[in-house]
């Protein structure tokens, strides 16, 4: 029996409309959400790497901003420029440094030798924004020493004088890492350290 010419274009019209009947699947999105991104992106920077005359000792949460020390030592040398002095200079807290350092070099004067106008007259690596490290910042530099490396046996000063004190200041050993006050008249080493 032939089949019937209408039967077949019956058939044909059942299978088109079935066919665009089917349920379409979404296309997948490729390009990830700004949210995920953020998540998922590396920070711009590590703790240990060499980068901006130095090598990165803190970290901001993100990984943008930090404090990079440089790798050698300046003279060793005292903290006061000669004459005991209360300058006031007491922030311990990381980001204080720069600031400290400008406020002794300001009350102390710029003819001398002496541990912040140190750091503030350094151009190594080309840079010439380094700065003593606060107390909590020569505290970070004790904490990542090894990735820093070369240091000396002893104490180290940071910018962070003892509150009102003309004598006493806060320095830290680095064969223990005990933070101590020390008197500014002695001399101790010196490692500068610079922001980004």
């Amino acid at each position: 029996m032939k089949p019937n010419k209408t039967m077949a274009i019956a058939a044909l019209i059942t299978l088109t409309i079935s066919c665009t009947k089917a349920p379409l699947t979404a296309p997948i999105n490729t390009v990830a959400p700004a949210q995920e991104l953020a998540v998922n992106k590396p920070p711009a920077h590590s703790i240990g790497e060499r980068f901006g005359g130095g090598v990165i000792i803190y970290l901001n949460s993100n990984g943008s901003h930090g404090i990079i020390a440089d790798t050698v030592d300046l003279p060793a040398t005292t903290w006061y420029n000669g004459v005991y002095t209360i300058t006031g200079v007491t922030a311990t807290n990381i980001g204080s440094g720069k600031s400290n350092t400008r406020m002794i070099i300001s009350l102390q004067g710029k003819p001398g030798n002496y541990a912040a106008l140190e750091c503030a007259r350094s151009a190594r690596s080309g840079f010439t924004d380094w700065f003593l490290p606060s107390k909590d910042e020569l505290n970070a530099l004790y904490l990542n020493k090894d990735k820093v490396g070369s240091f000396s046996f002893g104490f180290y000063w940071s910018s962070s004088e003892i509150h009102d004190s003309s004598l006493f200041t806060w320095a830290q050993y680095f064969y223990s890492g005990v933070p101590f006050g020390s008197s500014k008249g002695v001399n101790g080493f010196v490692r500068a350290v610079r922001s980004f």
